[in-house]
């Protein structure tokens, strides 16, 4: 089997040039893995028919199809025609803090669905200088032991790339790169992943690709700006081509294999409780430790006024309205309860200063009324009339004469005096 030329665009290209270099690729009867970005993906596979390069994605999302907005399951990326997808590259671990429970949760869901894995491990610059690149290696390799047998086997190969070599220019040297997938094959020897092709990634170009695919220990590369032009990458593959992967030695001592219940299942495809079922020792039982009282607040202004609004109750009545249905003021007692207010139908509200004395004290009882005499009125007092003599006819007079209305046709003119029937009706 010849060696193996992963191509990451990540977040390059247009739809139109993502379509273009595909089909140049596929002309050539390359074999490739081309991972474009996710609006790509049917663009490019329009490129790819009836051709050996494979299609892959770039990320999954730990759920199944469902409420959550912006992800895409691995059952789209199948969909779309997809039969690999990446998962645990650095520049997701770091970028978006995807830890050792999501990858986990990643490869089962790419597994139930059929994509096969490109797993990614590498160190940082701080933990290599601090001599902890192996350690580093190591436990995140863990993840795949945590996988089911039928889970493992379907993982298409593991990617070495030092973080500090990714796009930085600063290659590794070809010793530490073979030092580094001696201690890889020997942990994937110890779960049975004996088989699995090991490649590495960080700043590969032509220039160093013919070096790194010479070694035995290299079993091809994961190119991520040089894949972006295409001669670059039409000499890379050149240069694998030629090379053919070396035949690992199965590992004498296999690790022991994981209880079935720590296993990661493969779930269900129409479930989506994706919930990590892995059975442990049950924890001892922490010790019982007594509730500290909260530290009181200090003796600043602030601190005194939420002390004192902590201690204020909610009032346990509703408050009082009128006939028009407002709210009435009532102030509250010193002990922060609303006194109980008589109905507005029974008399008006006490004052708000007296209030604390007045609202808590019964209502008198009215006193039965005493009878009394009657007492006759008095007769009006007669007032002095004046002698009115009667007027001669045709006698003119200072008043002017009040028209005679029974005699108009028209309707009658109001006079300037107030009537009662000129009052509205809303007086």
């Amino acid at each position: 089997m010849r060696k193996i030329v992963a191509a990451n665009w990540k977040m390059n290209l247009r739809r139109e040039s993502a379509a273009t270099l595909a089909g140049a690729l596929a002309g050539d009867l390359r074999q490739l893995w081309l991972f474009p970005a996710a609006v790509h993906l049917n663009s490019v596979r329009l490129q790819l028919s009836d051709t050996k390069i494979l299609l892959g994605a770039q990320d999954l999302s730990v759920h199944k199809d469902g409420a959550h907005t912006g992800d895409i399951s691995a059952e789209m990326l199948k969909d779309c025609g997809c039969e690999m997808v990446i998962i645990g590259h650095s520049e997701r671990r770091q970028g978006y803090n995807e830890g050792s429970d999501v990858l986990l949760r990643k490869l089962v869901r790419a597994c139930s669905a059929g994509l096969r894995p490109l797993f990614c491990v590498g160190e940082s610059k701080a933990e290599r200088d601090s001599g902890q690149a192996n350690a580093v290696v190591e436990s995140q390799l863990l993840i795949l032991k945590r996988l089911a047998p039928e889970a493992r086997a379907m993982v298409a190969a593991v990617a070495y790339e030092p973080v500090w070599a990714i796009g930085t220019g600063v290659n590794a040297t070809l010793a530490q790169i073979e030092e580094m997938h001696a201690v890889v094959a020997r942990k994937l020897g110890g779960i049975g992943m004996h088989a699995t092709p090991i490649l590495y990634g960080g700043s590969v170009t032509p220039e160093n690709a013919r070096e790194l695919l010479a070694s035995r220990a290299v079993d091809g590369v994961l190119v991520g700006g040089a894949s972006l032009n295409y001669d670059a990458l039409s000499r890379i593959d050149d240069c694998a081509k030629a090379q053919e992967i070396a035949p690992r030695g199965v590992s004498a001592q296999l690790e022991p294999a994981p209880p079935p219940e720590a296993l990661a299942l493969l779930f269900e495809r129409d479930t989506d409780d994706f919930n990590i079922e892995v059975k442990v020792k049950p924890a001892a039982p922490a010790a019982i430790v007594a509730e500290v009282p909260a530290t009181p607040p200090s003796d600043g202004a602030l601190s005194r006024y939420e002390q004192e609004m902590g201690l204020r109750k909610p009032p346990t009545q509703p408050l009082p309205r009128t006939s028009q249905g407002r709210l009435q003021p009532v102030a509250p007692t010193s002990q922060g309860k609303l006194p109980p207010v008589r109905p507005v139908s029974q008399g008006s509200v006490p004052v708000a200063g007296d209030i604390s004395r007045k609202a808590t004290a019964p209502l008198p009882t009215p006193a039965p009324a005493k009878p009394t005499t009657p007492v006759a009125p008095k007769a009006p007092s007669e007032a002095p009339t004046a002698e009115v003599k009667p007027e001669a006819p045709g006698a003119k007079t200072d008043k002017p004469e009040k028209p005679d209305t029974s005699k108009n046709s028209g309707p009658a003119k109001k006079s300037n005096i107030y009537d009662d029937t000129d009052r509205p009706s809303w007086v």
